[in-house]
Formats: C-alpha cells, sequence, structure tokens
C-alpha cells in the first residue's frame, strides 16, 4: 500500500495526517514519549510536576531554590508553583530554610532525597542509556533547541 495517497475525508493538516518520516514522524514520537512517561510519573503518591519540583530542588544553586524561580523555570503561575511546592512540604519531601516566606530557600529533605532514589525519571534515563554515543550526542543537541524553540527552559 502507498501511504502517500490521499485518504477521502482525511485532513490536511500536518499534525494530523499520518507521518512515517520527517519533521511530522519526530514530533509524533516525542509526543508518544513524553506521554508514556507522563503516565508513568504518578508513583509513590506525587504528581509529575512534584517529581519535576524534587529534581528541581534538589540540584538548584540556593540562591535560585525559590517559588518564584521555579516558578519561572516551569514557565507556570505563582499559584501553581507555590500549590506544587506547599504539597511538598506537606508531605516532608522540602523544607523551608528561612521560615515560611514565600521567597525562602527550599530544601530537598532525607525523606525527599530517598524517595529520588525511585524518581520515574531514571526509566527513561535507561532508554536513553541503551543509544549508542551518537545517538546520545545527537539527543543532546537537539532537544534542548527544541525547548528553545518551544519557549522553555531547556535547564
Amino acid at each position: 500500500m502507498n501511504d502517500d495517497r490521499e485518504v477521502p475525508g482525511a485532513s490536511k493538516h500536518p499534525t494530523i495526517t499520518h507521518h512515517a518520516r520527517g519533521p511530522g514522524a519526530v514530533a509524533h514520537a516525542l509526543e508518544q514519549l513524553v506521554r508514556v512517561h507522563f503516565a508513568r510519573s504518578f508513583v509513590q503518591g506525587l504528581k509529575p510536576a512534584q517529581w519535576h519540583a524534587l529534581r528541581y530542588f534538589a540540584v538548584m544553586p540556593l540562591e535560585e531554590r525559590t517559588v518564584t524561580a521555579f516558578a519561572r523555570h516551569r514557565g507556570s503561575t505563582m499559584g501553581t508553583a507555590s500549590t506544587t511546592i506547599s504539597a511538598l512540604v506537606r508531605k516532608g519531601y522540602l523544607g523551608r530554610s528561612s521560615g515560611s516566606a514565600r521567597n525562602s530557600g527550599l530544601f530537598v529533605t532525607d525523606a525527599g532525597h530517598e524517595l529520588l532514589r525511585d524518581d520515574p525519571i531514571n526509566e527513561l534515563v535507561r532508554a536513553i542509556d541503551t543509544l549508542d554515543e551518537q545517538e546520545r550526542a545527537v539527543l543532546e543537541r537537539a532537544l534542548p533547541k527544541l525547548v528553545g524553540q518551544m519557549g522553555g527552559d531547556a535547564s
């Protein structure tokens, strides 16, 4: 069967039509990868955004461990970031180093570090590790560029 033939009633929209190759195929594969990872990130009583926050606060320098910096990094509102952080504080995975001020320094607690050992992103890391060196190098260069093109923060 010829994949290039027109199907009656099929959409001409490039993100809806079937893509066997090219940018459309890459976009569909990336979307599927994100959906699989997202679905597997509802574990240990956390939501994907909470896992992201734990990772963020585990690696960022002290001056970047604030609600404001996290909201900017996530591209979210202060309210959304604050809700995510408050849930992690309530669960005992994040602590505040300077009292309860909105922009006090936040840190991952011992319980949070223990939880990060079972971080669902580790499955994705293992999958990426199966790629050869050249494939990983291409991803390392290309993905931050794509994130930047979409207006996101690749860090």
